[in-house]
């Protein structure tokens, strides 16, 4: 046998035509007080579309109070650094350039130091297996000169750590660190690298690491300690600069002379990007000698080489 739940409506009563006339008078009565209920059936309000939002409402906060902590659903403000981040050097695309010679691993790009600077990196060999470090200001004077040896065997490349005392009177000040070699046979200069870095009067460091990454200038042709025969002398090589400003070309005698001297455009797609170079130099010699080929980086500031390599080649006449 099937049974029904059933909810009792005391509105929902059912008559019989067999009823009295009293009880057909209470079934009256009793329905004018089920259309006196609220909310019964038969009520239909009607909301427009334009009243129905499901966005919350926002709150106003009252004098003197404060906002709520943030929470996940909290919406994110992006605050831009003011200045650019600096990040590690990419490698050029491989054309045979090695990496090089000369690294400051420390201080790297972006870096705040105080006195003294702790200089760390990697290069050579150099004369004396030993190698320069500078410290040149934003205005280009020279702050701090020194040498530190390499921890290698002699005419090895290796490890050095050195120490800038310096001295600024501004609060805060652009300057370069400086790392030089020197050829072995004549001590003319043989490789420079340069790292920016800002001066602090006080305050806390903020020492940045650097990659030991690809050669900046690279002279493919002619090799270091080749034999060339003159007088035309053709240069071959890559780089990549950091000012659209073409390359400078010297050729020096073991004296330190000038024996030429020229300028290159890098022919890359970019500032940048890895490009080469060539040109051709005609010498003037009345013998044969040693002489040093430099290819270097100049800069629009107020240091006058950004960079310099060179090779060592034999002249013959």
């Amino acid at each position: 046998m099937r049974t029904r739940n059933r909810t009792f409506n005391p509105c929902n009563l059912h008559t019989s035509p067999r009823r009295n006339g009293v009880v057909a008078l209470s079934l009256l009565l009793l329905l004018g007080a089920c259309a006196s209920v609220p909310g019964t059936a038969g009520i239909v309000s009607e909301v427009s579309p334009e009243a129905i939002s499901t966005a919350e409402p926002t709150p106003t906060l009252a004098p003197g109070t404060t906002a709520a902590p943030a929470n996940p659903s909290t919406p994110a403000v992006i605050i831009e650094p003011p200045v650019p981040v600096p990040t590690s050097t990419p490698p050029p695309p491989s054309v045979g350039v090695p990496q090089e010679e000369l690294a400051i691993f420390r201080p790297g790009p972006g870096s705040q130091v105080i006195s003294p600077i702790q200089v760390q990196g990697y290069g050579g060999p150099s004369r004396d297996n030993r190698v320069e470090l500078r410290l040149i200001g934003e205005d280009g004077r020279m702050i701090a000169r020194g040498y530190t040896f390499l921890y290698s065997y002699p005419g090895r490349p290796g490890l050095f750590y050195g120490q800038i005392p310096f001295e600024t009177s501004s609060l805060a000040e652009l300057a370069w660190v400086q790392v030089r070699s020197y050829g072995d046979r004549y001590g003319l200069l043989k490789h420079l690298t340069s790292m920016p870095v800002t001066l602090l009067t006080s305050g806390s460091p903020r020492i940045e690491e650097n990659l030991h990454g690809p050669e900046k200038i690279t002279i493919f042709q002619p090799a270091d300690e080749a034999n060339v025969r003159g007088p035309a002398l053709h240069i071959e090589g890559a780089a990549w600069l950091d000012e659209d400003l073409p390359l400078g070309v010297e050729v020096l005698d073991l004296r330190g002379n000038v024996l030429a001297s020229s300028e290159v455009e890098v022919q890359a797609p970019s500032v940048g990007a890895l490009g080469t170079f060539e040109l051709d130099l005609e010498l003037s010699l009345s013998r044969s000698q040693w002489i040093r080929i430099g290819v270097f980086e100049r800069s629009s500031g107020p240091i006058e080489l950004v960079h310099y390599t060179s090779v060592q080649v034999w002249l013959i006449r």
